[in-house]
């Protein structure tokens, strides 16, 4: 029971903030108007999810380790690195073998828009990593773990993960949610993938 209340909770309360996000997009065209809207509903989400983490709380099989705040920060500062050296050999490879583009889509709008309303880091950095890591990390991977394997639902929630991201470079985003599954099963709390989920934004940022 607790873990169809905490599941489907979440995975509500995400889908009507993804229903508003699109109804803003086509309602409103002004991006000064847009973009402050935007800020507001994923705060408005991020804070709802979290509330409804909390409130139909649930502890599925990958939660029961006790691990101390200071191993969670090294795996999630380790995972950090990791991830944007994995990121930049499969940038390169799918530039070289596949004929992408070397440059994210995804990441290229992101700076764009936050070039122009600064006021957007905050979704980027805060509130998109809170809100990625309690559906695709604590639902799609820790809490199917219920009904299917660790390895079969890390690669389920992966695959989404990047089919979310949709700006072709799918086995980039499938390899970055793998590594966030794998920093969530060893820490055993969603927290630290949030961390590194944070973490991460923070650097591609700076670096670009």
């Amino acid at each position: 029971m607790k873990l169809k209340s905490n599941s489907l909770s979440l995975f509500l309360g995400y889908f009507i903030l993804v229903f508003l996000q699109q109804i803003s997009f086509h309602l409103v065209s002004n991006n000064d108007l847009l973009y402050p809207l935007q800020a507001c509903l994923n705060l408005t989400g991020a804070l709802l999810l979290l509330w409804v983490a909390h409130h139909f709380k649930y502890q599925n099989q990958l939660e029961n380790k006790s691990t101390n705040i200071w191993q969670g920060l090294l795996w999630a500062v380790v995972g950090t690195a990791v991830i944007l050296l994995a990121q930049k050999i499969l940038l390169w490879f799918e530039a070289v073998i596949l004929q992408q583009p070397t440059v994210s889509e995804n990441t290229s709008q992101l700076m764009a828009v936050t070039a122009k309303y600064p006021y957007y880091l905050l979704v980027i950095i805060v509130t998109e990593p809170i809100i990625e890591e309690l559906i695709y990390r604590k639902v799609l991977f820790g809490n199917f773990t219920h009904w299917f394997k660790p390895w079969q639902t890390a690669l389920l929630s992966s695959l989404l993960f990047a089919l979310g991201h949709g700006d072709g470079h799918f086995l980039t985003y499938t390899v970055i949610g793998l590594l966030l599954c794998l920093i969530y099963a060893k820490t055993g709390k969603v927290q630290y993938s949030m961390t590194t989920h944070i973490l991460m934004n923070c650097a591609v940022l700076l670096l670009n």
